[in-house]
């Protein structure tokens, strides 16, 4: 699964919280400054080859665009990612890393322990 770009990932985010909608839809939803049409048109076909997203015709001309894939497997994917690439694959080092700079505290990893405790 390829990284999405910042462009890429605000048309992904509409797309989430949305549902399926048709371009001109997007594009009204999307930050601004909002792209030209055809340059939104062109990052969706981009998303649509890399299977991010998928279309449906409704009538003749007429597409109704949705995410293929969730925002929970792309952020799990990048995860998987992040960790591979930059901790050897170690989540134990990356959760140290987190700890070592302070970015989760002694009661969320307590809240984390529960929540593994419970999933087994």
């Amino acid at each position: 699964m390829k990284k999405l770009t910042d462009k890429e990932l605000s048309i992904m985010n509409v797309l989430w919280d949305n549902g399926a909608l048709p371009m001109r839809d997007i594009l009204e939803r999307l930050p601004e400054p909002q792209p030209h049409f055809n340059t939104l048109a062109t990052f969706v076909r981009r998303l649509e080859n890399s299977g991010m997203i998928s279309h449906r015709e409704l009538g003749t001309r007429f597409f109704l665009y949705e995410a293929a894939v969730t925002r929970d497997k792309y952020a799990e994917q990048l995860n998987k990612e992040s960790v591979s690439r930059f901790f050897g694959g170690s989540y134990m080092e990356f959760i140290s890393c987190l700890v070592q700079q302070q970015e989760v505290s002694i009661d969320e990893l307590k809240e984390l322990i529960n929540m593994i405790e419970q999933s087994k």
